[in-house]
C-alpha cells in the first residue's frame, strides 16, 4: 500500500497526493511512476467521492458491461486511459496466494522526480481502475477466485460508503476484514 493522501477537488476529480519514500508499491521506473494499488488504496480513493458519483459507480458496475480492451505486453495488460495515465493488470502467484489479480496505474513521470506530482482522478477513470479488477474478459492464466475476491471487498467499500460512511471517517480507517463486517450491519 502507497502512503497516500486523497481530497475532492472543487470540479469533482479526486487529488492524490504521494506522501513518503519509493516503496514496493509506489516507484518511479522508467519515465513513469508506478503505483501498484492495494485494496486500503481503493478504500482512500472511494472515501471522498460524494454520493452521486458512488451511486453512478455501483449503477455501472450492475448495468454494463465490466469488460476493458486490454492490449498483453511484456509486463502484463495495459490499458492507456490518456496519454499520461494507463492500467497495467498484472496476474499470477502472489506473496500470501497461489492466484493473485492486481492493477497498477502508471503515470507519466518524464523528470523523474520524487515525489511524484499529485494526480487527479475522475469517476471514470476510477470505475475502470475498479473494472480493471474485476474484468473477466481475461487470458488463461486469469485468477478467477481473485477477481472475486477483488469484486466482493470493492462492492462492500462502496455499500459501506452508500450506506454507512460514518464509518469510514476518522484516522484509523477500517481494513478489508472490518470492511467486510461493517457493510453486513
Amino acid at each position: 500500500m502507497a502512503t497516500i493522501t486523497t481530497e475532492l477537488t472543487d470540479h469533482n476529480t479526486i487529488k492524490v497526493t504521494f506522501v513518503g519514500r519509493q516503496a514496493k508499491h509506489l516507484r518511479v521506473t522508467g519515465s513513469w511512476t508506478d503505483w501498484m494499488l492495494a485494496m486500503e488504496d481503493f478504500r482512500d480513493l472511494i472515501i471522498p467521492l460524494p454520493k452521486e458519483d458512488v451511486d453512478f459507480i455501483i449503477t455501472k458496475l450492475l448495468n454494463d458491461s465490466n469488460r476493458l480492451p486490454f492490449v498483453n505486453t511484456a509486463i502484463g495488460q495495459e490499458y492507456n486511459l490518456n496519454s499520461d495515465k494507463k492500467i497495467v493488470r498484472r496476474l499470477g502467484a502472489g506473496t500470501y496466494r497461489n492466484e493473485y489479480q492486481s492493477v497498477a496505474l502508471f503515470i507519466r513521470n518524464d523528470t523523474l522526480i520524487w515525489l511524484p506530482p499529485p494526480i487527479e482522478l475522475d469517476r471514470e477513470e476510477l470505475l475502470k481502475l475498479i473494472r480493471a479488477m474485476i474484468t473477466l474478459d481475461s487470458p488463461v492464466d486469469y485468477c478467477i477466485t481473485d477477481s472475486l475476491r477483488n469484486l466482493q471487498y470493492l462492492s462492500a467499500i462502496l455499500w459501506v460508503k452508500e450506506n454507512n460512511s460514518k464509518f469510514l471517517q476518522g484516522k484509523k480507517k477500517p481494513n478489508a476484514k472490518e470492511i467486510f463486517r461493517i457493510s453486513l450491519l
